[in-house]
């Protein structure tokens, strides 16, 4: 299976999140959905979001270049909301996982099906 494949099958295509992203930790994507539009410098900043969590507190962070408010932030997951619409980043051992929910999406599923997504990639070493 593809990491495509893991975007389209496990996150997209469960209904519970409307475009996602697997990053490496330099910001190097290593899939996305074919909606998802996310820049280079939106990319890097995801992938090194984990090593500045108090700042992301304070300014935020930009996706397709949307400005989300972040509300929390750990070293394992961060949550962020601009409106109807929000997203989850997981870290997993080697990679983020990005999952943006959009309006009628429930917020938890999204969070709960990419948190499933990185437990198990935290599983075989990923």
């Amino acid at each position: 299976m593809s990491w495509n494949d893991i975007i389209s099958n496990n996150l997209v295509g469960s209904g519970n999140v409307s475009k996602a992203a697997i990053l490496g930790f330099d910001g190097s994507v290593w899939a996305k959905s074919d909606n998802f539009n996310v820049s280079v410098e939106e990319a890097v900043a995801a992938g090194k979001c984990f090593t500045q969590l108090d700042a992301l507190l304070g300014t935020g962070l930009r996706l397709e270049g949307q400005k989300y408010l972040v509300l929390n932030a750990d070293e394992d997951r961060i949550i962020g909301k601009q409106g109807a619409s929000g997203f989850f980043i997981y870290k997993t051992s080697k990679a983020v996982i990005i999952s943006i929910y959009e309006q009628g999406l429930q917020p938890e599923m999204c969070s709960k099906t990419t948190g499933a997504l990185a437990d198990y990639f935290k599983s075989i070493g990923y």
